[in-house]
């Protein structure tokens, strides 16, 4: 008799939900073909219950921000939720910290401690990594009261604002478990950060990092109103909004600050990625010294690109513009001039004496 080993077992893919404008849209990812099809056969009350339930659910989207009271004080320039495309870069790190405390990923209990609206959740839960915790907490109230929750890595991407860098630097020396910081670039510049930068590698992205402020979180977004009254930047946050995600910005290039220590050297987590063992996604580089990162051009907001693009472009049009000007100008004091000078030093002769004629 054969031992016969179970098929493993297939946990099933949870499915995203998608607004009924998007599953109805064949352009979209989310298009439901068959929803579409039955579309016109469904009832008056089918349809109506079908349009009430999404309607439900896109007020509770844009809601998430605003529907519970945060147990601390926050800056409102705080509120932005990391891009899916940064936890992305870090993943195959985290696959390797589960595989050397003898976990898997879907196991692996990363605490991000400081809470917006939950979305890193979402996104690490789709990276495969869905023992995450994060909640609406203070983590120094945490801290004092000796409540910090049991796990294998810190990752978070902190408030910018006040000293939130330096303390969560602190309690991470304190920690003895491997951090992963999501920072901007002038925060790592800052005096109180050379302490502990020896403590630390650094993965660079190959493009700037795109952050999301969900619905009602800062003030004035999302007010309806005249448009006339409503400023550049107002303008220009509805051009890049998601319902999923809220309102993009990219106000600062970052980069990861990353400890692997005590588990890990972190001179062989660096090793390991330079020799693909640990492989990262196309245009991810890592450093041992902050001195070392190299910045890409394509850190720059593409906007300012353009903007001094077209500055030098209006600049040379408007020399252009100035020496056509000059020019006609000149043409036509020339030949006002030779129309009121006298033809052949005031001798008007016919008869063949004129060099003119």
């Amino acid at each position: 008799m054969t031992d016969t080993k179970p098929p493993p077992q297939q946990h099933p893919q949870k499915q995203q939900w998608a607004s009924l404008a998007d599953r109805l849209n064949p352009n979209r990812p989310a298009f439901d073909a068959q929803l579409k099809s039955s579309w016109k056969t469904l009832s008056k009350k089918e349809k109506k219950r079908i349009i009430t339930q999404d309607r439900k659910a896109i007020q509770a989207l844009k809601s998430r921000g605003t529907s519970h009271s945060l147990p601390f004080e926050a800056d409102t320039d705080d509120h932005c939720e990391t891009s899916h495309v940064a936890y992305a870069h870090i993943a195959p790190i985290l696959t390797y910290i589960a595989e050397q405390i003898g976990t898997t990923p879907s196991n692996l209990r990363i605490y991000d401690p400081y809470y917006c609206a939950g979305t890193v959740v979402q996104h690490l839960n789709k990276l495969g990594f869905e023992n995450v915790y994060n909640q609406p907490e203070d983590f120094y109230q945490v801290i004092r009261d000796g409540c910090v929750p049991q796990h294998d890595v810190l990752l978070t991407n902190p408030p910018y604002s006040g000293d939130h860098f330096e303390r969560l630097l602190k309690f991470c020396s304190e920690n003895n478990k491997p951090a992963l910081l999501l920072i901007p670039d002038h925060l790592s510049k800052k005096k109180y950060v050379q302490d502990y930068r020896d403590n630390y590698f650094f993965l660079t992205p190959a493009e700037r990092y795109f952050y999301w402020t969900p619905e009602g979180l800062r003030p004035n977004e999302g007010n309806d109103g005249d448009d006339q009254k409503k400023s550049k930047k107002e303008k220009k946050s509805n051009q890049h909004k998601n319902l999923m995600l809220g309102t993009r910005n990219s106000p600062f290039a970052s980069h990861w600050f990353i400890c692997t220590n005590p588990l890990l050297p972190n001179k062989k987590v660096i090793s390991l990625i330079q020799s693909e063992e640990i492989k990262l996604l196309d245009g991810c580089n890592v450093f041992d010294r902050h001195e070392d990162i190299v910045q890409s051009n394509s850190f720059r907001k593409r906007k300012e690109i353009e903007q001094n693009e077209s500055k030098v472009e209006c600049e040379e049009h408007q020399q252009e513009e100035e020496g056509q000007r000059k020019g006609r100008k000149k043409k036509k004091k020339r030949v006002q001039k030779e129309k009121c000078a006298p033809v052949n030093g005031g001798t008007d002769a016919v008869d063949g004496s004129n060099p003119f004629f």
